[in-house]
């Protein structure tokens, strides 16, 4: 019986397909991994370690080589190898650049923004890695000519080379057995950075989840059944109707607010309001946009809150509306993430509806309007407004203000972060926080026009923080196991004047305890005072 083995030379012009899988995988190894192996090198000390670093290495190649055998056949393996160097060249670069790992929810978080957000991240040495280190590979492998085998010899061929890959794997491993074990028990953000393997796992991950959605339930799983208002008659004069706005920041970090003692005056306006509540230990579900705005309103805690099965859940504006609450969710942002899907939404991302627009469409334009809302429906009656902003997105902080909130100078005026003078980056994300400030005043002194005739409030918090370059990390998004506090530690800030059903001694004696997104359910439901079994022994920001 002939056993196949693979040759040691091949032409220029033609190439064994197990060769071209193995020499691709060598290239995403070198080209692709080079934040994998920075945080290798950070941990390792590479002359005591240089037998584990080159054993890691082999592991990697094997891994890769084994991926790429099971992906590619004679009929797919130009497409597979041909998508999977573009998307691993994509990848690199925001790991490299950014820190950025490409698990479910940062898959599940690109798909949802938006072309504007996406333009943002589209810088030159972006576009020319793609080119070099994916696109020219591609053509490359297109234009490589590739012997086609019999089945039986392609069948052998295969099952060799997945042997071999298979044996290099454990060729690098086992003689450091030992030191694996400890690198993966302490060390297990690390291998987040493995690209692409990473990212094709959570491609996988993320195709099963919406091959599970066919089989889900085709009616929402309904919440808080029980659930009633409880008319107060032991106040006089009675209670007024509720007013409410609930402002969803975007990427706004805890430690950047001068509320919190951030020696930067980044809140101005805010810290010469009266009766302003800001909690210093406040924590955001999850660390991206999609995971993290419907866990805020979601019945379930962060420790049983699922990104996969929130859609098929009703949410604590459902229940206000069947309540007979008036909420209207206007966005500035890339869409509620399903939050809104049942109540009346409004896009505030272009002109259409939003008058305040130059380089992009302005936070303070979802406030027109502000008082046909209140009065729209004759008499007074309860309301919420969600105002979902743009806020600090990044990586573009430059533009995310009009140029007369720029009050910390120089400013980072590029999206390659990692190019910029640390200092010039902060600058510019601060002067972002100044100009959401000046938004959340003027939400205030809207609500302030209306406290004589409704019980008026104002919650803002952000969905989650940013990484600034700690660590040479940059945006969000880390797996939240693994993200520093930067991407999990947000602002919470409560205010309402004092004429207002509220126990403000309550609120004050909770601003210095540990809070987080799970908070905000049960606050809507007791400011509009609704009672559930369902939060009844939730924490509230709102006790009557």
């Amino acid at each position: 019986m002939n056993i196949w083995l693979p040759k040691l030379s091949f032409s220029t012009r033609q190439i064994g397909l197990d060769y071209l899988i193995f020499f691709t995988a060598v290239f995403l190894v070198i080209t692709a991994n080079l934040r994998f192996f920075q945080q290798v090198l950070s941990i390792y000390d590479l002359t005591s370690n240089l037998g584990f670093i080159i054993s890691l290495t082999g592991m990697v190649l094997g891994l890769l080589w084994l991926i790429l055998q099971l992906l590619c056949y004679r009929i797919s393996y130009r497409f597979v190898l041909m998508f999977i160097v573009i998307i691993a060249a994509m990848c690199a670069y925001f790991t490299d650049a950014y820190g950025t790992i490409f698990d479910r929810n940062m898959l599940l978080n690109g798909m949802q923004t938006d072309e504007a957000e996406a333009l943002d991240l589209l810088a030159p040495a972006f576009i020319i890695r793609v080119l070099l280190l994916g696109v020219l590979p591609a053509l490359l492998i297109f234009k490589a000519r590739v012997p086609r085998l019999s089945w039986k010899k392609a069948t052998q061929h295969k099952a060799v080379t997945l042997l071999m890959a298979v044996a290099l794997i454990a060729i690098s491993v086992l003689p450091f057995g030992d030191q694996y074990a400890s690198f993966f028990r302490q060390h297990k953000q690390v291998r987040y950075y493995t690209n692409p393997i990473i990212p094709i796992y959570s491609a996988f991950k993320l195709v099963k989840v919406y091959y599970d959605d066919m089989t889900r339930p085709t009616s929402m799983i309904t919440h808080a059944t029980d659930a009633k208002r409880i008319i107060t008659t032991s106040i006089s004069p009675p209670t007024k109707p509720k007013l409410m706005v609930l402002v969803v920041g975007e990427t706004v970090r805890g430690d950047h607010i001068s509320l919190n003692d951030y020696p930067r005056d980044t809140m101005p306006l805010l810290g010469k309001q009266e009766n302003i509540y800001s909690f210093k230990d406040a924590t955001a579900c999850g660390t991206s946009t999609a995971y993290s705005v419907p866990c805020m309103f979601s019945y379930l805690d962060q420790k049983d809150y699922d990104v996969d099965e929130a859609q098929y859940h009703e949410n604590v504006l459902d229940t206000l509306s069947r309540l007979g609450v008036k909420v209207i969710w206007r966005d500035n942002n890339s869409s509620s993430k399903g939050v809104a899907d049942r109540v009346t939404y409004e896009d505030f991302e272009t002109a259409t509806l939003n008058p305040i627009c130059d380089e992009e469409c302005r936070d303070i334009g979802m406030l027109n309007g502000f008082d046909k809302i209140v009065t729209a429906s004759g008499k007074p009656r309860d309301t919420l407004l969600v105002l979902h902003q743009m806020g600090n997105h990044g990586p573009a902080y430059y533009k995310r203000y009009p140029k007369e909130f720029e009050v910390f100078k120089p400013v980072c005026m590029s999206n390659e972060l990692s190019e910029c003078d640390p200092s010039s980056l902060i600058n510019g994300y601060d002067n972002a926080i100044r100009y959401t400030d000046f938004f959340l005043n003027a939400t205030i002194e809207k609500l302030k026009q209306y406290q004589n005739s409704y019980d008026v409030a104002m919650i803002y918090m952000s969905d989650h923080g940013e990484s600034l370059g700690e660590n040479n990390i940059y945006l969000h998004g880390l797996p939240y196991q693994i993200a520093p506090k930067a991407q999990k530690h947000v602002p919470l800030i409560v205010w309402f004047p004092e004429n207002n059903d509220i126990d403000s001694d309550s609120l004050h004696s909770l601003v210095i305890k540990p809070v987080s997104h799970d908070v905000i359910t049960p606050s809507l439901l007791g400011f509009y005072g609704i009672h559930t079994q369902e939060t009844a022994d939730k924490m509230t920001l709102f006790k009557p």
